[in-house]
Formats: C-alpha cells, structure tokens, sequence
C-alpha cells in the first residue's frame, strides 16, 4: 500500500514553527495523509494534528515549557535533570487546562500509521514506536529526552529509550521504506539553524566534560543528519517530496526562547503552511 506522508523534525521550543504550519493545515481543512512520523517535539506536534486539536502544540510550547521549573540550566548537579519532562507530560493527563485525549489514538491508529522516533540508549539504533492509548505518553516522552537534559530515559518494552533526534533526525527515508510516495517534511533546522539538542550539548561541553557517551551520540546524530540529507538530495525515483523550512533561522531556541520569539516564529510558520497548500491540493483527491 503506497501512503502520503507527513514526517516532522524536532527541535525543542522551535517546534512552535511545525505548530503553526499544522494549525495552518487544519484552518484549512488540509489532511491527506495516510502516514505520520515525528520526532521529538515533531512527534507530540503530529499527535495534536493527527487528534484533531488545533491550538494545543502551540499553548503546550508557549506555556508549558516556559513554566517555572521545566527548564532549569543548573539542575545538572542533580538527578532530575536539566527538563523536566515528567511534570510536563504529567499536565497533560491532570491539568483540566492542558488535557490532550489521548485515548483517541487508538482510533487514529485504525484510520492512519503514526509512528515516533526514539534511539536505543545501549545500540544507539533508531526505534519507531507505534502508539497506543495505553503508551502513547511513554513513547512521546521517549522521543523527547534529550540526552544529559533528561537524564533517565524512559523504559519501553525492557530498553531504556532516548531522543529519536540522535538516531533519525529526520526519518525521511523510514517514510519511503513504509511504502510513502508522497511526503512533506517540516523542518525546524537547516544550514544555518542546527538542531536544537545538539547546540545545547555543545553548550554544556564548553563548561563541563561529557561522558563518551554523549559524545558517542552528538557522532552518530551528526552520522545520521548527513545521510538523511543525501537521501533528500538524491531525488528519488518515484517519490514527491516537499518540504516545508523556514526561510531564515528560526528566532527561539531550544529552550529558553522569549514569547515574542516563539510568537513570531509560529506566525512565519503559519503563513508557510498556508502558502504550501497549493502546490499540494491534489493530495487530498
């Protein structure tokens, strides 16, 4: 079975961009695909577009990174780690303001293939989780944790899971091996915009020494990045490939962005969907 795909790079705060060119998509009435493959804050991006909530990854960026105690630079000393995922996924189960229904995932799952990239901590190979009402919030999470940033990794299936940003930054080539003919990649990244986790790290590697093992994989996300590129540029035979990135590098970070910037960079990202739609109206016939 051919599908039309949708796969989504992260990027931490960036990923206000992606919001908006799905809310953009959703205004619309613009969902054709039959795919969805997300990474990190691309994958709880597709989640909220895949569950009809538009509006949701965007006040989830906005506000719920940007509360006291989800990003804390020294907590490095500790054991809970510099984000704090856990009370971040924690809101969106509790919080009446912030509730996601994530039980419906299993009925997207009967209609459409959506799938999460995460990276076995001990192989450093990709793992492509395929959520379901009663994991979903553990795989998202998985995707999430952002190696050194989130220093537990999450468990899922007796392997211990972390950002699918090392790993398959942008698992294009995933999509066309799971039978998708037709793609869209949102970008929050490019030639002048590095991902956001990697930045951090090397951040963090000017005033700390890190572990061979973060430095193990900064080289295989980099190892990674480079081959999804090639495959992008190799113009595949028999593929429609679009892509959607921001023109200029994106004002917010990875973290700590300023609500200005998240603002902006979600408004640039809203025009861009909106102005991709045309070129991609034959996708819904």
């Amino acid at each position: 079975m051919s599908h039309t795909a949708i796969v989504a790079e992260g990027g931490g705060q960036r990923g206000i961009y992606t919001a908006g060119v799905l809310d953009a998509f959703h205004y619309f009435g613009f969902n054709p695909f039959t795919m969805g493959i997300g990474v990190s804050a691309g994958a709880q991006n597709l989640l909220s577009y895949f569950l009809d909530q538009p509006g949701y990854a965007r006040r989830a960026i906005e506000e719920l990174t940007r509360a006291p105690g989800f990003f804390v630079p020294y907590r490095w000393v500790g054991d809970r780690g510099i984000i704090d995922l856990d009370s971040y996924f924690a809101r969106s189960v509790n919080d009446p303001d912030y509730l996601l229904p994530y039980q419906r995932i299993t009925t997207v799952q009967k209609k459409r293939r959506l799938h999460f990239v995460a990276t076995d901590m001990s192989t450093l190979e990709p793992v492509y989780l395929e959520p379901d009402g009663g994991n979903v919030v553990d795989c998202l999470k998985a995707s999430s944790a952002i190696p050194f940033l989130y220093k537990p990794g999450v468990e899922i299936g007796g392997r211990t899971l972390l950002d699918g940003g090392i790993s398959d930054p942008i698992p294009i080539k995933r999509a066309v091996q799971q039978g998708a003919k037709r793609l869209l990649l949102i970008r929050t990244s490019g030639q002048d915009n590095e991902p956001g986790w990697r930045i951090r790290l090397e951040q963090f590697r000017r005033i700390r020494v890190l572990p061979t093992q973060i430095l193990r994989m900064l080289d295989c996300h980099e190892t990674a990045e480079k081959e999804a590129e090639r495959f992008i540029d190799g113009n595949q035979e028999g593929i429609e490939l679009v892509i959607i990135k921001p023109e200029n590098p994106l004002r917010s970070q990875v973290f700590g962005s300023s609500s200005d910037d998240l603002v902006t960079d979600y408004k640039i990202g809203w025009y861009d969907g909106a102005q991709t739609i045309a070129s991609v109206e034959h996708w819904q016939s």
